[in-house]
């Protein structure tokens, strides 16, 4: 899926300023809104359009150690009629004692199926229509330490499927749809020194969670996840992040709900779920320095592969992604940035991404 992106530049750059003069009457930490439009095209969704808002405040905005919240929305419609409509939501609280973070969303659209598993690709469509919950909630119980409950809901319903194809067959779990809910616990170490931009510190999330019928599952199984992140400061906004991640099923889980490489955020250049199996596991490391005005640039590479089973981890199967992004400073002083990001991967494909916030 390919598209042609047009982005109102002139809206980053003059909007946030005129807030920016209310923002220096005070010592308190104001919210701040910025909006962007955005237009697409593509032959499978022929002209898209939209926007995407990012909300950014405190919920105490007298309280100097408390981390900035922010919520981001985001609408989309294509002439196709595909409906694209989200909220992520990171919220701090209470001295940074407690915290929520997750998305609440909408879809009504398409995607690609390349096929399980390390198997030569062959690639189909299907649609489908969705809508999902992801919560987090934790609560600080060491310094830096958390522990909390995580909840994962979606309720896909396929409504097409390609002739001839893998899903119209019926072999594969989930080919006819159906909701996944599931429960489990987190845990959080978070010791970076900014939410919007961190220059140093880590950040190390771990979850285990449980699908079953008991919490309203169509299918079982367990889902275990691991993201681990580092921040290296070379000073003068010059940064290194490196990550280390993993995803590992155990049961019978739907395909839509594997362990997939590609994506807007790790493995830039695959679509996402271009490889998409049971387990998962990579890293990825991105170079982060400024040019000059409100404008920077990133390089990124990493390596990711995936397999049915653990054990079943190979070389040859492992995928590499690298590329060029550059950032666009849409607030100076919470060094918020809109990023474009072009990548390619050992496979030769491709991809363009465009969103507010940094990769991870």
């Amino acid at each position: 899926m390919k598209y042609i992106l047009l982005f109102l530049f002139i809206v980053l750059a003059v909007f946030p300023s005129t807030l920016n003069a209310q923002e220096k009457d005070t010592t308190k930490y104001s919210p701040k809104i910025i909006g962007i439009p955005i237009l697409f095209y593509g032959p499978e969704t022929r002209l898209g359009f939209g926007a995407a808002g990012f909300f950014s405040f405190k919920t105490n905005p007298n309280d100097t150690i408390l981390r900035p919240s922010q919520i981001n929305l985001g609408a989309a419609y294509t002439l196709e009629k595909q409906v694209l409509t989200y909220a992520s939501f990171d919220i701090w609280m209470l001295q940074n004692k407690i915290v929520f973070n997750g998305e609440i969303g909408y879809y009504r659209y398409f995607y690609n199926f390349y096929g399980l598993g390390n198997s030569p690709r062959e690639v189909e469509q299907y649609s489908v229509n969705y809508p999902r919950i992801r919560f987090k909630g934790y609560y600080e119980i060491l310094p830096a330490f958390y522990a909390g409950i995580n909840y994962t809901f979606d309720q896909f319903s396929i409504v097409e499927r390609a002739e001839g194809g893998k899903l119209i067959q019926d072999n594969i779990t989930g080919s006819k749809g159906g909701i996944i809910s599931g429960l489990g616990i987190g845990l959080k170490y978070d010791t970076r020194n900014q939410n919007f931009y961190p220059t140093k510190g880590y950040s190390i999330k771990a979850s285990f969670e449980r699908f079953g019928q008991w919490v309203g599952s169509d299918f079982s199984y367990n889902l275990t996840s691991i993201d681990a992140i580092r921040y290296f400061d070379l000073k003068k906004d010059r940064v290194i992040a490196a990550n280390i991640y993993g995803r590992f099923i155990q049961g019978d889980a739907p395909f839509f709900h594997l362990s997939g490489i590609g994506g807007n955020s790790r493995m830039r250049g695959y679509y996402e779920g271009y490889w998409l199996a049971k387990q998962k596991l990579g890293w990825q490391a991105e170079y982060r320095m400024p040019l000059f005005w409100r404008l920077g640039m990133v390089a990124f590479a990493g390596n990711a592969v995936v397999a049915n089973q653990i054990d079943q981890f190979s070389w040859e199967n492992i995928r590499t992604t690298a590329g060029l992004g550059l950032r666009f400073k849409i607030d100076k002083e919470r060094k918020i940035n809109a990023r474009i990001d072009f990548g390619i991967s050992s496979d030769l494909t491709t991809g363009f991404y465009f969103t507010i916030g940094e990769a991870f």
